[in-house]
């Protein structure tokens, strides 16, 4: 009878088998704002520099935005639904639903969820699902993102777009995913 199997990349979160620099990075992780170590993180452990400069963006993005909470967790849940990454979705959705991000905004962010015409959530989720699904952005919706939240509001929604999709990329390699939750 074989134990469970391990992910084929990335710490458990008991960090059994952590080299000292692993844990070293589990540590700085769990002591800034996330307060834990999130399995993202725990997914790319094993190469704890990249984990190290990977989550120093994330903290940015996160904690030291200049977009309002609400419209960077739309950026987040809709960069997640066009992934189809259900922990990061299910991770954000209530920090969505506290900063006041309204039931039927969260809904559509979902995964093949139709589009909204409440503004400013239906620029940030196109621009969020067209980076995300296609790596870039057409003229039109960037123009219309840097009008609505400035140069350095739509900058920041791009690199939200491309930092959660880099994420879900590691969850899901370490077999972190699981289905969508879209009910509180």
């Amino acid at each position: 009878m074989t134990g469970p199997s391990k992910p084929p990349i990335g710490l458990p979160a008991s960090l059994e088998g952590a080299t000292r620099e692993q844990r070293r990075v589990a540590e700085l992780i769990a002591s800034g704002p996330r307060g834990s170590v999130p399995s993202p993180f725990l997914a790319m452990l094993d190469a704890p520099p990249l984990a190290e400069a990977i989550q120093a963006v994330g903290a940015v993005l996160r904690f030291s935005s200049i977009l309002p909470d609400a419209e960077r967790e739309i950026a987040i849940l809709a960069t997640a639904g066009a992934v189809r990454c259900g922990y990061e979705w299910n991770y954000h959705a209530p920090i969505a639903r506290a900063a006041g991000v309204a039931e039927a905004v969260v809904a559509a962010t979902l995964p093949d969820a139709f589009g909204m015409e409440d503004e400013p959530a239906a620029t940030l989720i196109r621009l969020c699902r067209r980076v995300a699904s296609e790596g870039e952005s057409d003229p039109d919706l960037l123009t219309a993102a840097v009008e609505r939240f400035g140069r350095a509001g739509a900058t920041e929604i791009v690199a939200i777009a491309g930092y959660y999709r880099l994420l879900a990329g590691f969850i899901k390699a370490g077999g972190f995913d699981q289905p969508f939750s879209p009910f509180p």
